[in-house]
């Protein structure tokens, strides 16, 4: 069993793909450098599937022996039958030939609050992964900027399915407008205003937008306690985008304009 470990290759996943092979002390190496952790699935031949790093280590406690490799690591079981399974069960497919990233479906390998984050935002994933620094463990938008937030405002909202926030917004809107009208305040710094308000959506919109899905994912596990498949489903069913929700809101928008425009004429 032990020598049979160390001389194991092992292959990991990161970033929806397979990585390595490498050996024992390679694997340790990764996890002592934070590369990987004990929720990131690994496999090696023999096991009949992909399995998280720390279900193979629960066995006991990993302490480093005189070799320096740690004990208690559990020794796959090896058999042709079972090499020829896990390259049919796994997201993965066959760790030899890593697949492509486009052939990853999307949250493949995604485990934890990433899955769950994952399964709210649908589309675009990475660019918000990127945005919330989920993989620096902090969930945090502060100084990002939003391009489609600043240039579509409630439109992006609504498209984004927030939707309590597109009314909040469009409240805001409404009142700063009639507040104008009563002041009679001119056309130029009407339009300097509205420009202010589209570099706040711009500026925060990345917050409240991760705010939003933080908000879907409690729900969705108060929901479906302690079923993971079921959290997730229910994060699909009520993130992703709506385009039907964009094109209301671009009406909204119209007929918003023209009743301002009958209002001040």
């Amino acid at each position: 069993g032990r020598s049979s470990m160390q001389e194991a290759q092992w292959y990991y996943a990161r970033n929806g793909r397979s990585e390595g092979p490498v050996d024992l002390a390679g694997l340790q190496k990764l996890q002592q450098d934070g590369v990987i952790a004990g929720h990131t699935l690994i496999w090696c031949e023999g096991m009949a599937g992909w399995q998280p790093l720390q279900a193979l280590q629960s066995t006991a406690t990993p302490a480093p022996d005189a070799n320096g490799i740690a004990d208690g690591w559990a020794a796959p079981p090896v058999g042709e039958a079972a090499v020829a399974r896990a390259a049919s069960d796994d997201p993965y497919r066959a760790p030899a030939a890593p697949a492509t990233p486009d052939a990853v479906p999307l949250g493949a390998g995604l485990t934890g609050r990433m899955a769950l984050y994952a399964a709210v935002v649908g589309g675009n994933f990475p660019i918000y992964r990127k945005r919330w620094r989920l993989d620096q463990g902090t969930a945090n938008a502060a100084g990002t900027w939003h391009w489609p937030g600043f240039l579509f405002g409630v439109i992006w909202m609504m498209y984004r399915k927030m939707y309590r926030m597109a009314a909040i917004w469009i409240g805001v809107l409404l009142a700063s407008s009639v507040i104008e009208a009563l002041l009679d305040v001119p056309e130029a710094l009407s339009l300097v205003i509205n420009l202010g308000m589209s570099i706040a959506v711009g500026v925060l919109a990345n917050s409240w937008y991760l705010q939003h899905c933080q908000r879907e994912i409690a729900r969705a596990e108060a929901l479906n306690r302690d079923d993971e498949a079921a959290v997730r489903s229910t994060l699909a069913a009520r993130g992703d985008t709506s385009v039907i929700g964009a094109v209301i809101a671009i009406a909204v928008s119209v007929g918003l304009g023209i009743l301002g425009a009958v209002m001040t004429g």
